[in-house]
């Protein structure tokens, strides 16, 4: 209930991380925040790396950052698609402007990367994307979750129960989830 009358949008696209997308989706909402799928497209299905389908809310085009408190940037290859369609990187970056939760786990933080938010930021990533996260201008710590700011990042699945936690948190403006 910690998270009543808090909006939460998940970025989706093609071969998103099964998990870093669910968990989150069910753990907010059993928090009672409102929870909605953002893509490129409405009411089309994106498949998930191992197939499993989540059909979004809304258009990416018709989402606005004043109506909503987070946004959540699952893995998987979907950051790679998520990159070549502007408005994403476009809602991410006026997320930021705000000041809302911004939260990317596994390569995730490549859509922060690409919105300009990462300069003179702390963060962590899927190991692979390190110098990505780097060149952009970050601090990468190898550590399971990673707050700075209104930035929250985490490395992989494992990092769920602790990525979940830290936003949490950061909506309830309860002291960040201890590891």
């Amino acid at each position: 209930m910690k998270l009543k009358n808090k909006k939460i949008g998940i970025l989706l696209e093609e071969m998103y991380q099964e998990l870093e997308v669910w968990y989150p989706y069910y753990r907010l909402r059993e928090e009672k925040a409102e929870v909605t799928f953002i893509a490129p497209e409405t009411g089309r299905e994106y498949h998930g790396k191992y197939g499993y389908p989540a059909t979004a809310d809304i258009t990416i085009m018709n989402a606005h950052p004043e109506h909503f408190d987070a946004v959540i940037i699952p893995g998987g290859f979907a950051p790679d698609f998520m990159r070549r369609t502007p408005e994403m990187i476009g809602f991410v970056r006026k997320m930021g402007e705000q000041k809302k939760i911004l939260a990317a786990i596994c390569h995730g933080p490549w859509i922060l990367a690409s919105a300009g938010l990462l300069q003179g930021k702390k963060a962590t990533c899927f190991f692979a994307i390190t110098d990505d996260i780097k060149n952009a201008g970050a601090t990468y710590l190898d550590e399971p979750i990673v707050v700075d700011g209104n930035i929250v990042t985490s490395r992989k699945p494992d990092d769920l129960p602790a990525f979940c936690g830290a936003i949490i948190a950061a909506l309830t403006a309860d002291t960040i989830y201890a590891q």
